[in-house]
């Protein structure tokens, strides 16, 4: 019978010892309760730690309902074990804390998001969460699968990007893979997870208290990362750790971790990354593994395929063939809005030169007056044309000039196809070293959108250099054109 109580007494006070371990560090929550959602054997690397340290940060401002320091953004591949720890442990790990917490959860799908929350549910649920944390308990009556409340007036409500989240606040809110790969090549879908992080963003019990965390893969320029940190990169601790080490790693101290330049030695070793990279292509992999979204050195259209020349070789090269321009215009002088690019180019012999590329934000009148003072500067005669690309805006703009000036100015083709198969189907010609680019400042923008494409915030410059190959190296040869290929083949 001694024996007995005393082995009682022994289980008690393993499970007061497991429960106050649990309740000062997130990190022995989490490999308490690995277990009861994730089958198989942890592989505690440094960034699991690391992350769960960040995350109890925060919980000491979300349990007092204090003024939060900031924002958390996390960049991170996938296989890191991120959704497991921010998702799902982090909700049962509060309510242990404080079981009158709130929280919100999203991801790109409603039915992704339910399944994070009836993990965290499962925990709850189990054996162990019962003996070390008795007083949370989920009510019978709202203990829901994407919604539920615990007796202390604590609720964890799921959403996802575009879905409805009326009626629900929290102390804190989870946005986790906001979109995924294929939704970040489309501008409809990016912008809908950017509209719905900022809706998230309003539905907080105290604005200034609660704190949202951002973990995601970087998939677009302008995906909610990019979107977060242009909006307000002051109030945001930005953590970025791609699977190799580099530049990229935020921050920067971090990367004494990294082994061997991996962020994950095991489970993201050379081997595997080596075949991700496969599997998903150079762009895609930019994105989900080196946390960049675009591929060093291009992604559709490589830099190194473009040839550079000084415009006195140019001019030296030029004879009386016609520069020629065209434009995509938009017309705005709001900074957060598409620019009107304009881009001047050249034929000689088989090879497009392009002598400028220009972005500009004016409204209608004001980018009337611009035009032509830009391409008489850039060498506009008699010869040449302006070519509009022939959308809203493009039609008032080449009635007006007509109209107004005498310049020779019409429309471009009306695509038939996406930028994405006009982009392709022009890059065999830039790739064999047929455009050149005449040195400039101008450079280092122009290379940046087309190579960056479809992963940058504006592409101006691919609508433009589609249409100039198309039309100066695809379409009829010029008579001069003909008359020059005649005279070389005697």
């Amino acid at each position: 019978m001694i024996k007995l109580v005393l082995s009682a007494k022994m289980l008690a006070n393993m499970i007061m010892a497991e429960r106050s371990r649990c309740l000062k560090s997130f990190f022995e929550f989490v490999k308490s309760f690995w277990g009861v959602i994730i089958k198989e054997k942890p592989i505690y690397n440094w960034h699991i730690p690391f992350i769960c340290e960040e995350l109890q940060k925060l919980t000491v401002f979300i349990k007092d309902r204090l003024a939060k320091p900031y924002d958390l953004l996390i960049n991170i591949p996938p296989g890191t074990t991120k959704t497991s720890i921010v998702t799902i442990l982090w909700p049962a790990w509060l309510w242990a804390i404080d079981p009158t917490i709130r929280v919100i959860s999203n991801s790109y799908a409603g039915k992704l998001s339910v399944e994070h929350a009836v993990k965290t549910r499962d925990i709850i649920y189990s054996d162990l969460f019962k003996q070390l944390f008795p007083e949370v308990r989920i009510r019978r009556d709202k203990a829901g699968k994407a919604s539920y409340t615990n007796t202390k007036g604590g609720d964890r409500n799921t959403t996802s990007s575009g879905g409805a989240i009326t009626g629900f606040h929290g102390h804190v809110i989870i946005n986790d893979d906001p979109l995924n790969p294929k939704q970040a090549l489309s501008d409809e879908l990016r912008n809908t997870a950017n509209e719905h992080t900022k809706t998230l963003s309003s539905r907080k019990v105290d604005k200034e208290n609660t704190p949202v965390v951002t973990i995601m893969q970087r998939l677009h320029a302008d995906d909610v990362t990019g979107f977060l940190l242009k909006k307000k990169e002051d109030n945001i601790r930005h953590i970025c750790l791609p699977a190799e080490d580099g530049p990229n790693v935020k921050p920067a101290e971090l990367r004494k971790f990294y082994v061997d330049g991996l962020l994950d030695p095991r489970r993201l070793n050379r081997k595997v990354l080596a075949e991700a990279k496969v599997d998903l292509g150079s762009r895609e992999y930019a994105g989900q593994f080196d946390q960049t979204p675009s591929v060093e050195g291009g992604n559709i259209v490589k830099e190194e395929w473009f040839k550079f020349v000084s415009r006195e070789t140019f001019n030296r090269m030029r004879k009386t063939e016609p520069i020629i321009f065209f434009g995509d215009t938009a017309f705005t002088d709001k900074q957060e809005n598409d620019p009107s690019g304009l881009l001047a180019t050249c034929r000689i012999g088989n090879d497009l030169f392009i002598l400028d590329y220009t972005t500009v934000r004016l409204e209608f009148p004001e980018f009337l007056k611009f035009l032509p003072t830009y391409v008489r500067a850039q060498g506009y005669t008699e010869t040449s044309t302006i070519r509009i690309e022939p959308k809203t805006a493009g039609l008032p703009t080449v009635q007006s000039i007509k109209r107004e000036t005498k310049l020779n100015i019409t429309y471009t083709p009306s695509p038939n196809d996406s930028k994405l198969v006009r982009l392709n189907a022009v890059t065999p010609k830039i790739e064999v070293g047929r455009v050149y680019l005449i040195s400039g400042v101008w450079n280092e923008a122009f290379v940046t959108e087309v190579c960056g494409f479809p992963t940058q915030p504006h592409d101006e410059a691919v609508d433009l250099i589609s249409y100039a190959i198309e039309y100066h190296l695809k379409g009829s040869t010029t008579q001069d054109n003909a008359a020059k290929a005649a005279s070389m083949l005697g």
